[in-house]
């Protein structure tokens, strides 16, 4: 079974997104802008939380880490030239990286532009790319 996303709305103009992996049960959230809604949005689809997969240090990315961190206990994965952005992350990743949530597995590419530590996510096997600020809905 591929991956299940779920899209819900952050902040008041923010979108956060998870992707589960029904074979395994694991779970990330692409950043972490609003531990509240992320938590409302994992108890909506009753799933739980073993990665975030951190696209960029601005603020609106990174604000609910810790919380989530601490509650959940999960894996923290974040661009390496944002080491000093998300001190505590469990593991750095820059292009041509792999990263796995469960049995899904994600290629890491250096997209700046937005911002000079900016990577985004794509899960080839299920045709998902998690970009971040790279691209913006609106423009």
């Amino acid at each position: 079974m591929s991956a299940q996303i779920h899209a819900f709305l952050c902040l008041q103009d923010n979108i956060g997104v998870l992707i589960h992996d029904p074979n395994t049960g694991a779970c990330a959230t692409i950043d972490a802008p609003d531990e509240g809604a992320i938590l409302a949005a994992l108890s909506e689809k009753g799933w739980q939380l073993t990665d975030i997969l951190v696209t960029h240090r601005h603020g609106d990315h990174v604000q609910g880490i810790d919380g989530l961190k601490r509650r959940t206990g999960c894996r923290v994965v974040a661009p390496v030239k944002a080491r000093e952005a998300v001190p505590h992350a469990d593991a750095y990743v820059r292009e041509g990286d792999t990263v796995h949530v469960g049995g899904l597995q994600a290629h890491v590419w250096e997209t700046p532009g937005h911002c000079l530590d900016h990577v985004s996510y794509w899960f080839a096997a299920d045709r998902a790319l998690f970009a971040g600020d790279t691209l913006f809905t609106l423009g």
